[in-house]
């Protein structure tokens, strides 16, 4: 949820309801997950108490109050809380400004309910922007050439391909995702983890030669091994897939009739 739903949702829970409806909000004077304490800890060492009001100066935290906040970050899956406390108070701010009557506790709950890992990378270093734009490349020319081995296929159904990017709507339950590639003997997905590094997973169809012949089998696997074995051989991965390839795709394939950010394509065949 982004953009102006996500303002109307803020909105309709802050303006006065019926009494006999107000057992349908969540009690949001307590928070209900770790993930929302650290967002409303986080808040508070940056001067934003829990009424949403802003002061200027910082507080800062006791030893014990670190040494929490250091374990619950692990609990949740980051190594540090340099970026995400960043992005809790820039989109906080953000928030206030549209909506003047925002509280902490219902900014934490839409925080975590919208949270995904590449809002992390605007914060990233110099170091780690690096890494992620090769890596992005890395994801793009792979997918061309996947592209240009369908091309060469006589039938359609192998040259369908289905393309989603998750930048602008989340990643549905999963935080990691930021696109995805997928024909129907290989897929591709970049990914963002909860240190805003990039990183590729892939996963090639068991009946890859059936499908493309053995040529066009040997080439695109040894295309996925150049990707296993150079520079960012750690940020590339094969992941397993726990169901039938083929049914997956066919999912997918009712995925882009259902969600319009799932698309799919004919790549054209090669006239030579």
């Amino acid at each position: 949820m982004t953009g102006n739903r996500f303002y109307d949702k803020i909105h309709n829970w802050l303006l006065p309801v019926p009494e006999q409806q107000c057992d349908v909000f969540p009690p949001l004077h307590h928070y209900q997950t770790p993930f929302q304490k650290l967002i409303l800890d986080y808040l508070a060492w940056n001067g934003i108490d829990k009424r949403g009001n802003v002061a200027s100066n910082r507080i800062y935290p006791t030893r014990a109050q670190i040494q929490e906040a250091k374990s619950t970050l692990r609990k949740c899956g980051f190594s540090t809380g340099v970026y995400i406390e960043k992005l809790i108070v820039s989109e906080f701010l953000e928030m206030k400004r549209n909506i003047p009557d925002l509280n902490s506790g219902i900014f934490a709950h839409f925080f975590e309910e919208n949270y995904y890992n590449l809002k992390l990378v605007q914060f990233a270093t110099l170091e780690a922007q690096k890494p992620n734009e090769i890596i992005k490349e890395y994801y793009d020319t792979t997918k061309r050439f996947l592209i240009e081995i369908q091309a060469y296929l006589e039938v359609e159904y192998l040259r369908t391909r289905i393309e989603c990017n998750f930048t602008e709507i989340g990643s549905w339950n999963n935080t990691a995702r930021v696109e995805e590639f997928v024909t129907p003997f290989a897929k591709l997905q970049l990914n963002c983890d909860k240190s805003a590094r990039f990183r590729i997973s892939y996963f090639i169809n068991p009946h890859l030669k059936e499908l493309i012949g053995g040529f066009l089998g040997d080439t695109l696997e040894k295309r996925f091994n150049e990707l296993d074995n150079g520079e960012f051989k750690h940020l590339v991965k094969m992941i397993p897939l726990n169901r039938r390839y083929d049914r997956y795709f066919e999912e997918l394939l009712k995925f882009t009739k259902i969600y319009p950010h799932y698309k799919a394509f004919i790549t054209e065949r090669n006239s030579l």
